[in-house]
């Protein structure tokens, strides 16, 4: 049987515990997007803290499961961790890049005693003890048998997307210090160390589930991995709302027949969806929607349950089935939104899918309390695409400038509360609240920034890939297209001018030299979209090569116009971008 309590990470890094691996747990597997969620939740607690020392709130990690062993050795207590070693081993790493940033010995021996531990005996022990391929790289790390401070020297002046793409073809468990070291020396105030150790410490809990001795370790391990028990957020929210007397009659009209009444709306509400860096299902993303647009206020994803129960706890009767009616009534509009398949082929003329297009491939998801609230209570068809069309242009517009998208969940979330006060909500009213926005996070740049971008902007694959799949659409919308739509997931994008031009390429023009061309063939100037891939050889193949193989891989007129030029160059770059400028203005207007 299993014994299950609420535990600090604390008590188990403390005293002479050591936690043994079994040979039968998978290796290490966490990744970038699981040591940014915990460094998030990490200084979103020290953010609190700062501003309310008094504050009670804490953020929970997950189960840590133990089995107690019989230790050889006097002084020293052994558990098997059957479950929850993947966090426990982060959390001792993200503990040994602080101390090794540390400037004060006096902290550096305090984290230390978490890391390790003597026995009776006055020898050092590991306090974690991993098996197979993990356990020499997790001793180097955490005992500093090759010297981290020459690992680190190695990997810290590599610009942040580099960076990543190195420590991602390191060991995980190497990839993991380094990725926590290059959070604390570019995130965190030094000086402050001990506050950061005791949120760890303190403020990040786990559910404790001891087993008896007669428990059968490999069956439960089994069991936990295979069924892999965790209520969700709508489970949880549901059990909690629908117990309540006012409600339970009400389950089966405003919860059940909305989000369970058959497969395909199962279906639906699970699909999984990207959000920043974390996966999440359409049914998380709707209810963390939802809440926003009801608390008109900052919403956790990653507690979001807790901010239900929040928000709800005080309400009488009449209150609660008011917010049952809410969810039911958003959640109808939330399943006409365009989403999934109907999103793969569209045409330029469909401009609410053309809009959800977009955000999905820009990953802008905090954008959507915004929309499901426009599409809920904005009726007119017409004026909703307006509304649109002005965020379309907005978004776009700093993404190809690449402005910051970091305070965009505030900003749309002002952006919500001034919608939300508006007598008529229109593009045009929309548009005007827009252009009063002056500072980086938040302002609509202009036709010579937009412009300027074209030509100077390296974006990423996937951002690049979206604004000419946009410009392909508008191209196509006249009356002698046949068929106007376009599969976004046939095209790939290709360089026109390849990368490894040195092999084939030698028209430098007057004035131009290799970097400026190395920094200038990445830009949208130079990128089109093609079938397929091409293989290699056509990819770097010289001019007269590589603009027949685009004639094959690609019909589109952000290409073919161009392929009947003699020469590839920077001038032709420059003048393409220009072109693909003009077409961008007329989809992605100012709205002046």
């Amino acid at each position: 049987m299993l014994s299950a309590t609420k535990a600090k990470l604390m008590s188990f890094l403390s005293g002479s515990s050591q936690y043994i691996i079994p040979f039968f747990q998978r290796s290490y597997v966490w990744k970038i997007d699981n040591w940014a969620e915990l460094w998030e939740n990490i200084n979103e607690e020290y953010n609190e803290l700062k501003k309310n020392p008094n504050t009670t709130s804490e953020h929970f990690i997950g189960t840590i499961i133990i089995k107690q062993l019989i230790s050889p050795q006097v002084g020293e207590t052994e558990y098997e961790l059957i479950d929850g070693q993947q966090r426990l081993t982060t959390i001792c790493l993200l503990l040994k890049a602080f101390q090794d940033v540390a400037k004060d010995n006096a902290a550096k021996r305090w984290i230390n005693k978490f890391l390790n531990f003597e026995d009776s005996y006055g020898n050092e022990k590991i306090r974690i003890s991993h098996s197979k391929v993990d356990k020499e790289h997790f001793q180097n790390i955490i005992q500093d048998k090759k010297n981290n401070t020459k690992l680190w020297e190695n990997f810290k002046d590599y610009p942040i997307e580099d960076f990543e793409k190195k420590i991602e073809r390191e060991n995980k468990i190497i990839g993991a210090y380094l990725y926590f070291r290059k959070c604390i020396e570019s995130d965190c105030n030094i000086k402050d160390v001990r506050s950061y150790i005791n949120i760890i410490i303190e403020r990040l809990p786990v559910i404790h589930m001891a087993l008896n001795a007669e428990d059968d370790v490999q069956q439960i391990f089994d069991t936990i991995n295979s069924l892999g028990v965790k209520l969700t957020t709508a489970e949880l929210l549901k059990n909690y709302l629908y117990s309540k007397k006012p409600l339970i009659n009400l389950y089966d009209d405003y919860w059940n027949a909305i989000f369970e009444a058959d497969e395909d709306l199962i279906e639906f509400w699970n699909r999984e969806r990207t959000s920043g860096r974390v996966r999440r299902t359409t049914i998380e993303l709707f209810l963390y929607s939802c809440l926003v647009i009801l608390k008109e206020s900052p919403v956790k994803l990653e507690s979001l349950f807790k901010e239900f129960k929040n928000y709800i706890k005080e309400m009488k009767d009449s209150q609660l089935v008011w917010f049952a009616k809410e969810i039911k009534s958003y959640a109808l509009v939330y399943q006409e939104l365009p989403d999934g398949e109907n999103l793969s082929e569209i045409s330029f003329t469909e401009h609410d899918k053309r809009f959800f297009h977009l955000i999905k491939e820009f990953e802008i998801t905090t954008i959507f309390p915004l929309v499901l609230y426009i599409f809920k209570v904005v009726s007119d068809a017409h004026e909703r695409i307006k509304i649109l069309n002005v965020l379309e242009s907005y978004l776009t517009r700093r993404t190809v400038c690449k402005l910051t998208t970091k305070n965009y969940n505030n900003l749309f979330l002002s952006l919500l509360a001034d919608v939300k006060k508006m007598k008529q909500i229109t593009g045009e009213n929309i548009k005007g609240q827009l252009l009063k926005f002056k500072d980086e996070t938040n302002r609509f740049p202009d036709d010579q920034e937009f412009k300027k971008a074209f030509h100077h902007s390296i974006l990423i694959n996937k951002y690049s890939r979206e604004v000419l799949y946009c410009i392909a659409l508008f191209q196509l919308n006249n009356d002698f297209t046949d068929n106007p739509k376009l599969n976004y997931y046939g095209f790939s994008v290709e360089h026109i001018m390849p990368k490894k031009w040195r092999n084939h390429w030698h028209n430098l023009p007057e004035g131009a030299d290799e970097v400026s061309r190395d920094n200038k063939l990445l830009t949208l100037g130079n990128l089109t979209l093609v079938k397929g891939k091409l293989n290699g050889a056509l990819r770097d193949s010289n001019w007269a090569k590589k603009k027949e193989a685009l004639r094959k891989f690609s019909t589109l007129r952000q290409t073919t116009d161009y392929l009947n030029k003699h020469d590839w160059n920077e001038n032709e770059i420059t003048q393409r971008a220009d072109n693909l400028f003009k077409s961008a203005l007329q989809i992605w207007k100012l709205q002046k």
